[in-house]
C-alpha cells in the first residue's frame, strides 16, 4: 500500500517445462490509484509464456485441438502491458476503458506442407510445425454493467488489431491471424419480473480472416500431351480476405414453476433468433472451375425448451 490511494502489487511466476529441461521466470506488476472516490486508474504489466499449440487451418474450425511442444521448438513468449480507467458511480452501475499491447515472440504455426505420408516419418514439433513467428496484438475495450435492480446486464465493445510474421508465410509479409477482429460487440440483458425473466443476448463481431483465391491456372504435362490438364487454385497473400459479419441474437424467456413439491424453472430459448446465415468458411472446387465457390454456414435458428430443476 504505498498511499491511501496506491497499490501496487508484484509477483513472479516460475515455470519448469520438462520438455528441454526450459526453466522460465516470469515477473508481473500492477498498480491502481484512487484519482476520486469513484474513478480508479490502473496499470499493469507482464510475461507470459505458451507451451501448449493450439492446431487449426486458416479455413474450417471445426476440430481443433492443443498439442504440447517438444524440446525442438522454442515456446512461445508475450510480453504485455495494459492501462484503463474504472468508474464505479454506484453499487449498481460499474464502468471500465482499458487499452493493451502484447508483444509475441517464437510463435509457431502448423505446416500444411507436410502431407500424410511424410508425416509417417516425422516425430518431432519442428517436423510439423513453421517457427521462428513474431507478432503483436493492440486494442481498446470499453465495457458498462448494471449489476442491480430489474433490468441487469451489461454492453462490451472491443476495437482490436492483430498480426502474425513468419519468414517462410506470406513471402515474409504480415498478416491478420485467424482470430484478428476489429469489432467485437456484446449485450446481454436481464429483465425479472415476478415469476418471469427475459433475456436477450446480441453479438456483433468483424468476419473471420482467409486467404481466398486470387486466380485459376491450368497445368499441362510437355512430357506426355495425352494427359489432361489439371485446375489448380493460385491463393491470394494469406489472410487478405475476410468473411462477413458474424452477428446473431439469443433470446430467452423462463419462468419459475413448482414440479412436484419442487422449484423449477420452465425455460424457452431460441438461438440465432433472426435466423443469420453467418459464414464459416469458403471451400474451392479445384476440379471444376466453372464452380462457384461454396460457403459453408453456421447453425440457424435453434429454438429449445426445457425444464431445470435441482433436489
Amino acid at each position: 500500500q504505498v498511499s491511501p490511494r496506491t497499490l501496487v502489487r508484484g509477483g513472479v511466476r516460475t515455470n519448469y517445462y520438462s520438455e528441454g529441461e526450459a526453466l522460465h521466470v516470469e515477473p508481473r506488476i500492477s498498480m491502481s490509484h484512487a484519482l476520486t472516490a469513484e474513478v480508479r486508474a490502473k496499470v499493469s504489466a507482464g510475461t507470459y509464456h505458451q507451451y501448449l499449440q493450439l492446431v487449426t487451418t486458416e479455413g474450417f474450425s471445426g476440430s481443433d485441438a492443443w498439442l504440447p511442444l517438444d524440446d525442438s521448438v522454442e515456446p512461445g513468449a508475450s510480453a504485455q502491458v495494459a492501462t484503463g480507467l474504472e468508474w464505479e458511480p454506484s453499487e449498481k452501475w460499474q464502468v471500465t476503458v482499458d487499452a493493451y499491447y502484447t508483444a509475441l515472440d517464437h510463435l509457431v504455426a502448423l505446416d500444411t506442407r507436410v502431407s500424410a505420408d511424410a508425416a509417417k516419418d516425422k516425430n518431432t514439433s519442428d517436423d510439423f510445425f513453421i517457427t521462428g513467428g513474431e507478432g503483436w496484438a493492440s486494442g481498446f475495450e470499453f465495457f458498462a454493467q448494471r449489476r442491480t435492480g430489474a433490468v441487469t446486464g451489461w454492453f462490451g465493445y472491443g476495437l482490436g488489431w492483430s498480426k502474425r510474421r513468419f519468414d517462410e508465410l506470406n513471402d515474409g509479409e504480415p498478416f491478420a491471424p485467424k482470430y484478428d477482429r476489429r469489432h467485437d460487440v456484446s449485450l446481454v440483458l436481464t429483465w425479472r419480473t415476478g415469476p418471469w425473466t427475459l433475456g436477450l443476448n446480441q453479438i456483433y463481431a468483424t468476419g473471420q480472416a482467409f486467404t481466398p483465391a486470387a486466380a485459376r491456372y491450368r497445368m499441362r504435362d510437355p512430357a506426355n500431351p495425352f494427359v489432361p490438364p489439371s485446375d489448380a487454385v493460385l491463393p491470394a497473400p494469406k489472410n487478405s480476405a475476410r468473411l462477413l459479419p458474424y452477428h446473431r441474437m439469443d433470446l430467452s424467456v423462463k419462468r419459475r414453476i413448482n414440479l412436484f413439491g419442487l422449484e423449477a424453472d420452465a425455460y424457452l430459448q431460441v438461438f440465432n433468433a433472426y435466423n443469420r446465415s453467418n459464414e464459416w468458411f469458403i471451400q474451392y472446387d479445384t476440379e471444376n472451375p466453372e464452380v462457384d465457390p461454396v460457403v459453408a454456414t453456421m447453425l440457424p435458428m435453434v429454438p429449445t425448451l426445457g425444464i431445470d430443476y435441482q433436489f
